[in-house]
C-alpha cells in the first residue's frame, strides 16, 4: 500500500515536471515548492485541480495509455494556476477549481482523440478552453470575486534593465508569476534536469521581450514579459528536441511572438477572455505540422510518447506530450505509450 501510494505521488510530481519538458518528480516538486513560497494560493489550487482532474479521468475510464502520459495532471495543474490567478479567494475560486478541473479532464480526452489522428502533440492545450468556459460561467456571478492584477514596480529607466527584468518575468510567467526572482529560480530548477534548459529559456525570453520593446508593443506586456513566456517554452522544447522544434522555430518565435501576443490579448479581450497559453499551444501545433517530413501522413490513432529512462531523469521531450511519430522515428526513439 505504501509502495503504491509512493508511485502515485512520484507519477503526479513527474507529470507536473513536464511543464519544463522533463518527466522528473524532483522538478515537479521543486516547482510546487517555489509556488508554495512565492504564491501559496497558486500552489494549492494547482495541486488540488491536478488531483481532481486525474480522479475524474479515472472515473470516466479513460484509456490507461493516455492516463499514463501525465497530461491530465499537467493540464489540471495549469487550470488550477489560472483559477487562482484570476479568481480571488472565496467561493468563486473553489467552484472554479472544481468545475474547471472536471472540464479539463473531459476536454483533454476529446482533444487527444482529435489531435492524435494528425499526430499533433496535445501539450497544455486542453486547459485553455476549459478555463475559458469556467471563466465565462463564473466571472459575472455576484458571489464570485475576481483577483486584482499584480502590481508592477515602476519600470527602470534603463532599457537594458527593463528588457532583462521583463525576460526573467517571462520565465516566471510559466507558472503565472510575472516575477523576475521566480523566473530566475525556475530557470535554475529546470537546469537541474538539463543544464541548457535554464539559460535557453532566459535567453529566448529576454530576446522576445527586447523585440517587443523595440517594436513599441504595449508597455505592460513588455514589463510583465508576456511574450517571453512562449519564447522560453519554445526554447525549452528545442533543447529537449520535442516535436521537431529546433533553432529555426525558436528564432521565428522570438521575432513573431510579441506581435502574436498583442493580437491574442486583443482578440480574447474583445470577448471578455484571457489569452492564457493559446499562442504557445498554437505555435507548438503549427511547428509540429510544418516540421513533419515529406511522406509522413497523420497517424491512424492512439498516442505516442517518448521513452522514459528513469524517474530521476526523463528522456528528451515530454513523455506526456505525445511525441509525433515522425519526430520519434527521426531520433530513433520509441513511440510506444509508456507508464
Amino acid at each position: 500500500m505504501v509502495t503504491q501510494g509512493r508511485r502515485l505521488v512520484v507519477r503526479h510530481l513527474a507529470s507536473i515536471g513536464q511543464a519544463f519538458f522533463v518527466y522528473n518528480p524532483w522538478i515537479g516538486l521543486a516547482a510546487i515548492l517555489v509556488l508554495a513560497v512565492a504564491a501559496p494560493p497558486l500552489a494549492i489550487a494547482g495541486t488540488i485541480a491536478s488531483v481532481i482532474a486525474r480522479l475524474v479521468a479515472v472515473l470516466m475510464r479513460m484509456p490507461q495509455a493516455f492516463l499514463d502520459t501525465g497530461l491530465i495532471e499537467l493540464n489540471g495543474w495549469y487550470l488550477g494556476l489560472a483559477c487562482a490567478t484570476f479568481f480571488a479567494a472565496g467561493p468563486g475560486l473553489a467552484v472554479s477549481v472544481l468545475l474547471g478541473s472536471t472540464l479539463v479532464a473531459l476536454t483533454a480526452i476529446a482533444m487527444h482523440r482529435i489531435l492524435s489522428g494528425w499526430d499533433i502533440p496535445l501539450v497544455i492545450g486542453p486547459y485553455v478552453p476549459a478555463f475559458w468556459v469556467t471563466w465565462s460561467a463564473l466571472s459575472t456571478l455576484a458571489w464570485s470575486r475576481l483577483a486584482a492584477l499584480p502590481v508592477m514596480q515602476p519600470p527602470p529607466e534603463s532599457p537594458l534593465l527593463l528588457v532583462l527584468l521583463g525576460g526573467l518575468r517571462g520565465v516566471g510567467e510559466i507558472l503565472f508569476l510575472p516575477n523576475a526572482a521566480v523566473g530566475l529560480i525556475l530557470a535554475a530548477v529546470a537546469s537541474l534536469a538539463d543544464r541548457w534548459l535554464g539559460p535557453a529559456m532566459i535567453a529566448a525570453s529576454v530576446a522576445a521581450v527586447a523585440v517587443g520593446h523595440v517594436a513599441a508593443t504595449p508597455a505592460r506586456q513588455v514589463e510583465t514579459g508576456l511574450a517571453g513566456f512562449t519564447a522560453a517554452l519554445i526554447a525549452a522544447a528545442a533543447v529537449r528536441r520535442f516535436a521537431g522544434i529546433g533553432i529555426a522555430a525558436v528564432v521565428i518565435t522570438v521575432l513573431t511572438i510579441p506581435f502574436v501576443e498583442v493580437a491574442a490579448v486583443r482578440v480574447t479581450g474583445a470577448v471578455g477572455l484571457h489569452a492564457l497559453s493559446a499562442p504557445y499551444v498554437g505555435l507548438v501545433w503549427l511547428f509540429s505540422l510544418v516540421h513533419r517530413p515529406d511522406g509522413e501522413g497523420p497517424a491512424p490513432s492512439g498516442p505516442s510518447g517518448g521513452r522514459r529512462g528513469s524517474l530521476l531523469e526523463g528522456e528528451a521531450g515530454m513523455p506526456g506530450a505525445s511525441w509525433p511519430r515522425w519526430a520519434a522515428k527521426a531520433r530513433g526513439r520509441s513511440t510506444r505509450p509508456v507508464p
